[in-house]
């Protein structure tokens, strides 16, 4: 059966759609869904394939899949609009919010620290279960019992899980939400953005793309880095359809949604705080977000430079333009924001490939197409 590309896109875009569909006739998807926005407005909206290893079900407007740790851009997104509102300041300790965080030489890690990846808990020792991770109290006591890993010192180490449960708990002292709960009702809704940090209803289930795992893999290199079970641990156990996980409220890297979804979160930072007529944040903040914060060598993911949260360009991780940042999940999600050229770009597939978000080929294709466009958007 051969596949098909539904959706709508602006015609001076047409090289973004056409970048997704060169990718399924290179065999590189199973299904996905890519959207863009400039100036607010959707200008891409596509989707295609299949929503099952079997191609028995087709992929729809509405499908969605798990995107890993494009899930971050969820949280920080959260986080910064409670840091805009004079609720949370960066550089006061966490301890500050959450004393209890400040257990095991804790107490000065700051929260600009714990954006940029040196929090100094970057997993868990010893490893926890997946009961521990779907345990909100459970595992936010053990997070902050943890000794920091580095003495104190600011190192740059990826917090792959632990993350999402920092933040999200930031959030919960500050509002008295949980991490879920305050971006649905604070972001999605607002931004009209179908994400979910776990899943809330069974009905959801339907609409979910299970992922294609056949390809799937660590990144080149992981293999031989100590740390990769150390800082993903749980995560990767258990069955990825079974309602425990699909519903775990892991802000790191449960986090289901679609093209269309991430683009619009996105759109807030291209459009400098304000979409669909809602205030988020000030362009200021935006601006912060967007200014490197941190460069140097990570100890699991390699050289990377840090804005709060997001990643800038690079030579190892690179975004389509200088003043685009970004980031990616495990398998292939990606989003993008470029205030400059105020353009977003949200793309979701569910066939997982192994290779690095700087390394997959898919990624490359549309990163290169955006690429070229945004020169001419940012006149």
């Amino acid at each position: 059966m051969a596949w098909k590309m539904s959706g709508t896109w602006d015609r001076r875009f047409w090289p973004l759609a056409e970048a997704f569909r060169d990718n399924f006739d290179q065999g590189l998807e199973l299904g996905a869904s890519l959207a863009a926005t400039w100036r607010g407005r959707t200008v891409v909206d596509v989707w295609g394939g299949w929503a099952d290893a079997e191609r028995r079900k087709s992929w729809r407007r509405d499908t969605i899949v798990q995107v890993f740790s494009v899930t971050k851009i969820m949280i920080v997104t959260a986080v910064l609009t409670l840091v805009d509102r004079g609720k949370i300041a960066l550089d006061a300790p966490i301890a500050r919010y959450w004393p209890e965080f400040a257990q095991g030489g804790k107490g000065e890690v700051t929260v600009r620290d714990f954006l940029t990846h040196q929090g100094g808990v970057p997993g868990f020792r010893p490893q926890v279960s997946f009961e521990d991770l779907h345990d909100w109290e459970r595992i936010t006591e053990r997070l902050a019992a943890q000794p920091h890993w580095f003495g104190g010192k600011k190192v740059i180490c990826y917090h792959a899980v632990t993350y999402g449960y920092g933040l999200g708990e930031l959030i919960r002292r500050v509002t008295g939400r949980g991490p879920a709960r305050f971006f649905r009702d604070e972001i999605a809704r607002p931004a009209g953005a179908d994400f979910q940090m776990g899943l809330t209803s069974r009905a959801d289930i339907r609409r979910l793309a299970p992922l294609d795992l056949a390809a799937a893999g660590l990144p080149p290199g992981a293999e031989d880095n100590p740390l990769a079970k150390e800082l993903v641990g749980a995560l990767s156990e258990g069955d990825l359809m079974s309602w425990d996980r699909l519903s775990a409220v892991m802000p790191a890297a449960n986090g289901y949604g679609n093209g269309r979804s991430i683009a619009r979160v996105c759109a807030i930072f291209a459009m400098n705080g304000k979409v669909r007529g809602h205030r988020f944040m000030s362009p200021r903040m935006v601006a912060e977000a967007a200014t490197e914060q941190v460069y140097g060598d990570d100890l699991y993911i390699g050289r990377i430079s840090w804005g709060l949260g997001f990643g800038l360009n690079s030579p190892d991780y690179p975004a389509p333009s200088p003043t685009a940042f970004h980031w990616g999940g495990a398998g292939g999600s990606w989003g993008v924001m470029d205030p400059k050229a105020r353009v977003s770009l949200g793309y979701a597939p569910n066939r997982f490939l192994g290779t690095g978000a700087a390394m997959d080929p898919r990624l490359a294709r549309l990163s290169a197409a955006l690429s070229d466009l945004l020169p001419g958007l940012s006149r």
